[in-house]
C-alpha cells in the first residue's frame, strides 16, 4: 500500500489538488482519491486529455494500451467485486457521457508505469470551468 501512496501523492501534487483531497477507495491494493486540481498550468493546455497526459508523463508513467486498460480494469474487479452499474469495462466512458449530459466537460487517462496503473479523471461545469474536479486510481 506505500508505494500506491506515494504514486498518489505524487500525481495528486502535481496537479496542485492535495489541499482537500478524500480517499473514496483505500483497500489493500487499491486507492483513489479525489479533490480539486487548483493548478494554474491548467489553462496552457488545449484539453482535458492533452492536460492528464502530461501530468502522467511528468510522474514517469506511459500511456496505457487497450489491453492495459482492461488488465487494469480486471484487477479493479478483482479487488473491488464486478458491479452490474457499469455499463463498459473500465466505467470511465459511461462516466463521461453521464457528466457531458449534464453540460460538464471531462476526460480521462490510463497510464502503466511498471506493475503500476493509474487512471485519471477530471470534469468541470463547461461554463463557469470551476472547480476543476479530479479523482486519481492507483492500483
Amino acid at each position: 500500500m506505500n508505494n500506491l501512496n506515494m504514486i498518489m501523492g505524487r500525481l495528486v501534487k502535481s496537479m496542485e489538488a492535495f489541499k482537500g483531497s478524500k480517499p473514496v477507495i483505500n483497500k489493500e491494493g487499491i486507492l483513489s482519491v479525489r479533490s480539486v486540481c487548483r493548478d494554474p498550468e491548467f489553462e496552457k493546455y488545449n484539453s482535458i486529455k492533452e492536460y492528464l497526459t502530461e501530468k502522467l508523463v511528468q510522474n514517469g508513467f506511459e500511456l496505457a494500451s487497450e489491453d492495459d486498460i482492461l488488465e487494469m480494469a480486471t484487477k479493479i474487479n478483482d479487488l473491488l467485486g464486478d458491479s452490474d452499474t457499469y455499463t463498459d469495462e473500465f466505467a470511465f466512458e459511461g462516466v463521461k457521457s453521464g457528466f457531458e449530459d449534464i453540460g460538464c466537460d471531462c476526460d480521462y487517462v490510463v497510464g502503466k508505469k511498471g506493475n503500476a496503473y493509474v487512471g485519471i479523471s477530471m470534469w468541470y461545469e463547461k461554463t463557469a470551468k470551476e472547480p476543476k474536479f479530479v479523482e486519481v486510481m492507483a492500483i
